[in-house]
């Protein structure tokens, strides 16, 4: 057996050889190619193959290995995984070996395009389970008991009570729900019982937690000019607890597979997650098209509850105002501002509303001529 010299100069490659006359029948080593032969190095043993003994062809598991096989003693064979060694030019300028390499390039290509297509597949697949997650994640809430929205609210309102100072008078709070009644039925229907609350807070805004919670803010008290803005208010926040928007942002950033895994099995799944909501859904913010979608189905509500529904535009025009006074004019006119927020442009918001109503026409029930009354009475609460 010819021992192998100056074969470091050369190109070499990570092989095997599997031959009867050694332990185990194989060992690793070094491939080289010269034009006296392949060369095999190892610890163990050196061994050589005569190029006009010589077959080569891929094969293995998925022909991902190139075999050097000695034609008159098939049990002996040196095999690497790396393709370059098709390229080495002690091969590439042989004639003998010119069907052999282009054999073998085939299976090779064979098992890259059989690669490349099952990648493109499991894309795609990814691909499209991301294209219908949304309606995974609204289908999946709608599966999600109230009570399990009740206890996240609960929790969210204790540690968001910490915070705010609750105004408490029932007088006030009765007068309130008895305006309120006709917009809160809607979503009690929903399977909801509303839980009024004042809080002391110059904010304008009103917020609607999971399970039916309601906190208003004294701002919006304040900066209201009738019963019918505050209402728009609160039918769209109402429409983010009916539309289940909380409990969509939750199931939404748990993961795509998590998401498919409850869709296929069991919304009981999702047990553990809600189980240890709390503050952290104060964190969550809607995303645009949750504001969009909370601004029409609030809408629907007020039509539904026979409430004028131009409070909720009159109101965004007051907020559009507001908003205005804190921004920066200069900025505002060269440069549209409505991405840095998550809502969208409140005068984008009043024109879709504008012309959602603009074909509808119904009765609506006055309300109560008496809302400056209850302003003064709610801000002046010691």
């Amino acid at each position: 057996m010819p021992v192998l010299e100056n074969q470091t100069k050369k190109q070499s490659y990570s092989a095997v050889l599997i031959h009867p006359g050694i332990s185990g029948g194989r060992c690793s080593g070094i491939l080289y190619l010269s034009r006296e032969g392949v060369f095999f190095q190892s610890e163990e043993i050196n061994h050589s193959l005569n190029l006009r003994d010589l077959n080569i062809r891929a094969g293995g598991a998925g022909n991902r290995f190139i075999f050097f096989t000695d034609k008159n003693h098939q049990e002996i064979t040196v095999y690497t995984s790396d393709k370059q060694v098709l390229k080495d030019p002690v091969i590439t300028t042989n004639p003998n070996f010119q069907k052999d390499i282009v054999s073998a390039k085939k299976l090779l290509n064979k098992l890259l395009l059989g690669s490349l297509t099952l990648v493109a597949i499991i894309v795609a697949i990814i691909g499209g389970l991301y294209l219908v997650k949304d309606r995974m994640v609204e289908g999946l809430a709608k599966q999600v008991p109230v009570s399990w929205e009740k206890e996240a609210g609960d929790k969210l309102f204790t540690a968001l009570s910490l915070q705010y100072k609750i105004i408490k008078n029932d007088s006030l709070k009765k007068e309130f729900l008895t305006v309120a009644a006709p917009l809160f039925k809607q979503v009690e229907k929903e399977g909801y019982k509303i839980d009024l609350y004042f809080v002391d807070d110059p904010t304008i805004n009103a917020f609607a937690l999971p399970g039916g919670k309601v906190v208003v803010q004294t701002g919006l008290i304040k900066n209201a000019k009738s019963w019918e803005e505050v209402m728009g208010v609160l039918g769209h926040e109402l429409a983010h607890v009916t539309r289940r928007h909380h409990i969509r942002s939750v199931i939404n950033n748990i993961g795509i597979f998590t998401i498919l895994a409850a869709t296929l099995g069991d919304v009981s799944a999702l047990a553990g997650t809600f189980a240890n909501l709390g503050g952290d859904l104060a964190s969550l913010a809607n995303s645009r098209s949750f504001e969009n979608e909370a601004d029409e189905s609030g809408l629907d509500m007020l039509i539904s509850a026979k409430m004028n529904p131009q409070g909720l535009i009159s109101f965004f025009e007051t907020l559009k105002k507001e908003q205005q006074t804190e921004l920066n004019k200069k900025v505002e006119e060269k440069v549209d501002l409505s991405f840095l927020s998550t809502h969208p442009n409140t005068q984008d918001r009043i024109e879709h509303l504008k012309q959602k109503i603009k074909n509808i026409h119904q009765t609506y029930i006055p309300l109560p001529a008496n809302f400056n009354a209850f302003k003064e009475a709610l801000l002046n609460v010691n």
